[in-house]
């Protein structure tokens, strides 16, 4: 999975996603790292989406929000973020995942013109979930 960015300025209004890649497991550990920031105000938000092999339609993908607060990996600050991934259980169905392929999209959409980040992006670290019986 090619979601490992060692260093990428980012600017104001700009939206970039990694390559689909194969899920290591169903729930993921995202990371990423603040290297340089423009100026005091903005934040750039990391979110990870996924889509089975099968259907690679647009309308087949789901976005994944972290378990972890807050519900989308907000980088504000110089810094390492982390957000824990973890497959949901709804009543009387099996825990769901990350599908067979998963990518990160991350947006600058919050600051004003002008502003830019360098960021890096550490690959995701993927594990089962494990689900206590009943």
């Amino acid at each position: 999975m090619a979601s490992n960015i060692p260093g990428r300025r980012i600017s104001y209004g700009e939206t970039f996603y990694t390559d689909w890649g194969p899920r290591g497991g169903d729930c993921a550990l995202a990371r990423a790292e603040t290297l340089f920031k423009s100026s005091s105000t903005g934040s750039i938000y990391v979110s990870a989406e996924t889509r089975s092999e099968e259907d690679t339609s647009a309308t087949a993908m789901d976005t994944v929000y972290p378990s972890s607060a807050p519900k989308l990996l907000k980088l504000d600050a110089v810094g390492v973020k982390t957000a824990i991934y973890t497959a949901t259980t709804g009543s009387n169905t099996p825990a769901r995942g990350f599908k067979e392929q998963v990518r990160l999209k991350i947006t600058f959409n919050s600051g004003s013109a002008g502003d830019y980040y360098v960021i890096r992006l550490f690959a995701p670290v993927f594990f089962d979930n494990s689900i206590p019986g009943s």
